[in-house]
């Protein structure tokens, strides 16, 4: 028997590492049997031998059942127990939508076909306590965080941002977050990010969650003490004419009250068509599969706009994203068409990583060359008619223009992929924008 795939805790005289003590002292305190099991005292008469009994009862990542792991001898009991009812572990918001699309009050209540899949494709993601800090998770392709000596198996109290957050968040997230021009093409990476911010300078909420209450979530944005821009940024309204027309207050008394990713945010990713259990294989780059990709700007209506326990609830307009989600999106599970489809928008809020102060929106004198040749209204530093480059329906005699950045009806008729998505139309009436006719509507 030859063995393979060891896991090596390498050691190095020269580096002062020579055993697993100089890496991390703490957990070597408790010992390998300590955490994963097994036997550290064999005695048998050769190597193979001696290897399968040192190996039997081991646990190959203890943190997987918290209570004989990383809680054991009461190490970190408390935030294995919270962490038991957390979003990140229990995707609380996904279940409470997929309920809600299929015509039941409670993920409990859905169909043991619908649980059952659920478990395969959406569980599939989310991690253990080991792997988020000390390997990476196996959504993302499992191993260690690093293999160099002195680092391998060792344990991270703050996860890698590369190997971790953005490993497991990073088709939208990381993508908005870093730039990915594969994806989003001539975006530049987020603000913060060029100026040496990680994850945890804006989100520290606790991720192991807060205990049982979390399972009251129907949405991630329902998670206790979640950043918010005016956490750092408390702007004086009067020094900026801009805010002080569009700063939410949730009544607009001074003007449309927006969102902050309204105005500061670039293009971010798009989704249409995608069906669980195969949304692997029909996600191509090329678009080739029926898992569309695509990057787009969006604003739409909030459908929550004076809701309490909502985000920017004091918005009207908020940035959006569309969501892949279809009515045979389960038909895989054994579900044709979703009972009430209709039941939550497509174009749902977004929170984009991809913030910068001059956008599209916000660089009023790049609306120059957008007026269009024989306008007849000035543009000047001090009156930059903003509008130009953002709303959609201008004062009396002038043209509709940007259209193309708000959700209108246009978008369920023809899709930028060509995607017939007619059957989301009464789904977004909430937040479709049609219907502006001048300014007198918002002013």
């Amino acid at each position: 028997m030859v063995l393979k795939d060891k896991v090596l805790i390498r050691t190095n005289k020269t580096r002062n590492i020579t055993t697993f003590s100089d890496i991390d002292s703490v957990h070597a305190a408790i010992g390998c049997v300590g955490c994963h099991g097994g036997s550290s005292t064999v005695d048998a008469a050769d190597d193979t031998t001696a290897y399968r009994m040192a190996h039997v009862g081991m646990l190959r990542d203890p943190s997987a059942i918290g209570e004989s792991g990383c809680s054991g001898s009461s190490c970190h009991a408390d935030i294995v127990r919270r962490n038991e009812t957390s979003m990140h572990s229990n995707l609380w918001g996904e279940k409470a939508h997929v309920a809600l699309r299929n015509g039941v009050d409670s993920f409990e209540s859905c169909p043991s076909n619908i649980q059952d899949g659920f478990a395969k494709d959406c569980n599939s993601c989310h991690t253990t306590c080991g792997q988020c800090h000390v390997s990476r998770p196996h959504a993302a392709g499992g191993g260690f965080l690093e293999q160099r000596v002195g680092y391998s198996h060792k344990f991270i109290k703050t996860p890698d941002e590369a190997n971790v957050c953005t490993a497991c968040h990073g088709s939208r997230v990381g993508d908005d977050w870093n730039a990915n021009q594969e994806r989003v093409p001539g975006n530049v990476p987020d603000v913060h990010n060029d100026y040496g911010y990680t994850c945890f300078d804006c989100h520290e909420e606790d991720l192991h969650g807060e205990g049982e209450s979390d399972a009251a979530y129907t949405s991630r944005y329902q998670v206790k003490d979640l950043p918010k821009c005016i956490d750092c940024h408390e702007i004086d309204r009067d020094d900026n004419v801009y805010h002080v027309q569009h700063w939410p207050n949730a009544n607009a008394s001074d003007g449309t009250d927006l969102a902050c990713f309204a105005c500061h945010s670039q293009k971010y990713n798009n989704c249409n068509t995608c069906h669980a259990g195969t949304w692997k294989d029909e996600y191509e780059s090329d678009n080739s599969g029926q898992y569309r990709v695509y990057d787009q700007f969006k604003i739409g209506k909030n459908p929550y706009y004076g809701d309490a326990g909502h985000p920017h609830t004091n918005a009207e307009y908020v940035a959006v994203r569309h969501i892949p989600v279809s009515p045979d999106a389960f038909l895989n599970w054994g579900i044709p068409t979703m009972e009430n489809y209709e039941g939550m928008e497509t174009w749902k809020y977004t929170s984009p990583h991809n913030i910068q102060r001059w956008t599209a929106r916000t660089t009023v004198t790049a609306a120059d060359s957008a007026r269009g040749a024989g306008a007849s209204y000035p543009l000047n530093d001090d009156n930059g008619y903003c509008f130009i480059n953002c709303h959609a329906r201008n004062v009396s005699g002038h043209p509709i223009v940007n259209t193309d950045i708000f959700v209108m009806e246009s978008d369920f008729v023809s899709d930028i992929t060509g995607d017939d998505l007619s059957d989301e139309r009464l789904a977004n009436e909430e937040v479709l924008v049609d219907g502006i006719q001048d300014c007198q509507v918002c002013h």
